[in-house]
């Protein structure tokens, strides 16, 4: 006698859909249709839900849906090796989509503060220890410049303290700063300080004027 995949196999094969067709159509996956075919019942999920495929797969076909059921219970009754139990088959469309869980909301949660920690260490590190970082973008040194102004400009710690020449100057929210001097020799040397927690970095350029 053949088996319920065999007689939905050959009613599909007459009816020229192939497996993928019978997918989109059934909303079940393709290696499903294929283990359900082959009467490969340890592929498939707990009866209750190859009993729903076997169904829906029968009623796009046309075919009797309680005689299918009850050939495949009659098989399965026979079968030494019964259906294991996967998971999320109650709609095995989505079976490869993302699913939020306790586990990976706390795994998530524990990583963030892990970053967060870390972070704020690196930052106690660098304001109890390290020097404040500082870069001066204009001049370069040894600058040779024909105008009588220049604009000295660079960014630092957006907490650090900055002088020119012994001489505050404000920097913004994110640590820039620029201001326009005047020359007023044939050579200029310039020195810039960000001062935090204490902790001091000076830049030194030497700028020509040109007459």
């Amino acid at each position: 006698m053949r088996t319920v995949g065999q007689i939905l196999k050959e009613e599909r094969e007459k009816k020229f859909y192939s497996v993928e067709e019978i997918e989109k159509a059934t909303k079940i996956r393709k290696e499903l249709l294929e283990a359900l075919e082959q009467g490969q019942y340890q592929k498939l999920p707990p009866p209750t839900f190859t009993q729903g495929f076997i169904k829906n797969y029968g009623k796009f076909l046309d075919l009797n849906q309680e005689k299918l059921l009850a050939i495949f219970r009659r098989e399965f009754s026979e079968n030494k090796n019964p259906p294991r139990i996967l998971e999320s088959f109650s709609n095995p469309m989505d079976r490869g989509r993302f699913h939020l869980t306790p586990g990976k909301v706390l795994s998530t949660t524990v990583l963030i503060l892990i970053i967060i920690f870390f972070s704020y260490l690196w930052l106690e590190y660098r304001f109890l220890v390290g020097t404040p970082f500082l870069e001066l973008e204009q001049p370069v040194d040894q600058q040779q410049v024909s105008a009588e102004e220049i604009t000295i400009s660079g960014r630092t710690d957006a907490e650090a303290q900055v002088t020119l020449n012994n001489q505050e100057i404000q920097i913004d929210q994110n640590g820039r700063f620029s201001q326009t001097i005047k020359l007023s020799s044939n050579v200029n040397n310039i020195a810039i300080t960000a001062t935090l927690a204490g902790k001091q970095t000076t830049i030194q350029r030497t700028v020509f004027l040109k007459k």
